[in-house]
Parts: structure tokens; sequence; C-alpha cells
């Protein structure tokens, strides 16, 4: 083997890889599996012609090595054996088709495997139109990648965050003192299958931690369900002063305030106790229109 191929094995071997969920756009099943890039791998698949696939629904988990990528997907394969569906052909593909009520199963199994051996954490669920130069950061290691996530960075990501999923369930904010709690109405069960991949987001803690050499920070200290609603309860602000010269505070101010005009956008107008005046069934009308009757002569 010449020195060129095997700088060229180890670094196939060395390439992070994503496992993806790749649903239809009816909605009756999914698909599981692996690719360096995966949205090259799509247009291989006779779904893709036909323009079945739901790529915006679609999510995918990138990870270190394609060695872990495969056995992430054989250990999808194996458990939801009992789920396999068949998709109506034997092209490309074909044998890795699961009925879309597995999803959720699917979903919780990559969140009990870690990103690679020896690690602890699990990968995070991502969108798959997704950049993936944003994922392929991964190590052998499982460790979170060098790249530097300053904590402005992650409060803009943050912000996206909030204002996305705002389009898709209710938000409050209730504030007393230096405590702020970000309450989204029935995020448990929300049912637009477009916003899963940002309540899983939302879900996810380092979505909100930040890490810059020795120095880390977290602008929300609680993440929990209160009935179907999610809520979130924000660093106080001695702690996010305590991260920069303050301007971060005041951008937090500025999300809350913003947030606080769409919740009110979202109340629908009072319906009115009495039905609006209309000029031809108004009783004056009537009184005018309908001529009194006449005596009777004698």
């Amino acid at each position: 083997m010449t020195s060129h191929a095997i700088r060229t094995t180890r670094s196939q071997q060395e390439r992070p890889a994503a496992l993806y969920l790749l649903q239809r756009r009816d909605g009756q099943r999914f698909k599981i599996g692996w690719s360096f890039e995966p949205l090259e791998r799509l247009r291989s698949l006779p779904e893709y012609y036909r323009d079945e696939l739901d790529l915006e629904s679609s999510n995918a988990v990138w990870l270190p090595t394609p060695e872990r990528a495969r056995q992430f997907e054989r250990s999808l394969h194996r458990g939801l054996q009992m789920y396999r569906v068949n998709p109506g052909h034997e092209l490309d593909g074909h044998t890795e088709w699961f009925r879309y009520s597995a999803y959720r199963s699917a979903v919780r199994m990559i969140a009990q495997m870690p990103v690679a051996l020896g690690a602890v954490q699990a990968p995070p669920l991502v969108p798959l139109l997704s950049d993936p130069a944003e994922h392929e950061d991964a190590t052998l290691e499982g460790t979170v990648s060098a790249v530097v996530r300053t904590a402005q960075d992650v409060l803009w990501a943050m912000e996206d965050m909030l204002l996305r999923i705002a389009g898709h369930c209710p938000i409050t904010i209730h504030s007393q003192g230096d405590q702020h709690r970000i309450r989204l109405g029935g995020l448990r069960h929300l049912g637009d299958h477009r916003a899963f991949a940002l309540r899983m987001a939302l879900l996810d803690a380092d979505r909100y931690r930040w890490c810059t050499g020795s120095r880390s920070g977290s602008f929300v200290n609680v993440i929990e369900y209160d009935g179907e609603d999610l809520v979130l309860d924000l660093a106080q602000p001695r702690q996010v002063r305590a991260w920069s010269d303050g301007g971060l505070w005041y951008q937090m101010l500025a999300l809350l305030d913003r947030l606080r005009i769409l919740s009110t956008r979202q109340v629908l107008p009072p319906r009115p106790s009495t039905p609006p005046r209309n000029v031809f069934t108004h009783p004056e009308w009537i009184r005018k229109a309908v001529p009194a009757p006449k005596e009777p002569r004698g």
C-alpha cells in the first residue's frame, strides 16, 4: 500500500460522519442511514426524485468517525427491527425504512448512546439541513471541539432558537427582582412536527453554555417541564455581568422585551360581548323602515 493510500484511508477513518433520520412528506415512515455527506446521499434515493422527502423536518447527529456512525446505525436498525417496513421498491436504501411511530424511540435510543467510546455525552440532534461545518468538530474522545464558543455566540444562538419557537407555541416571561423565567406553553407535546428539532435543541443544556479557555458559564440555570410547559430559569444579572462589561446583560434584557412583545401578539383579541352594529338589522333602522300599523276605521 502506498503512502498516499495510507493517508487517504486514515483521513477517511478520522473524518466525521452523520447518522440521519430522514422523513417523508406523508409522515408514514422514515429512513435511518449514515453518510459523510447526507444531503448528497439523498440524491441517490428514488424518493428524492419523486419529491417525497421532507428535508426540513429531518434530523441528523454528527459523530467523530464513520465507524461510530455505523455502530449507531446498526444499533437503531436492530432495536427497531419490528418497525421495519417495505417502501414499495427494492432500489437503493429500501431496507432502511421504518414506521413513523418508531421515530421517538429512535431519538430516545440516540440520547442514550455516547458520542464516542469512553465518552459520557450523547451527540446533539440537529436539523439535517444545518451547516455540517458546525458539527464536524467532534473528536475521537467525544469531547467538545477546540473551537471557542464565546458567550456572545451562545447568546445569539439562544436568541435565534427562542424567536423561532415563538412561531409554534406561546411564550410567557415571568420576572421578579433578579429572577427571570421563560415559559414555553405546551412544548412537551407540541403537535407541529416542524418544531421537533427546535424542541430537542431547547432541551439541550449545552446550547446555553459558553467556554473560552478556562472560563465558562451558562445563560440558563435550570431546564425543566412544568406540566405541558417547558420552563427556562435564566442566569442572574450578577452572573452575566461578571462575564463581560455588562453588554451581554443588556442584550438579554432586549431579548426578553422582544419575547414579551411576541407574547402579546400571540393573544387573540377578546370577542365583543355584543355583535357589531349592522345598519340593516339594528332595531332603530327596523323601527324606521317598518311602517306603524294603521288603526282600524270605525
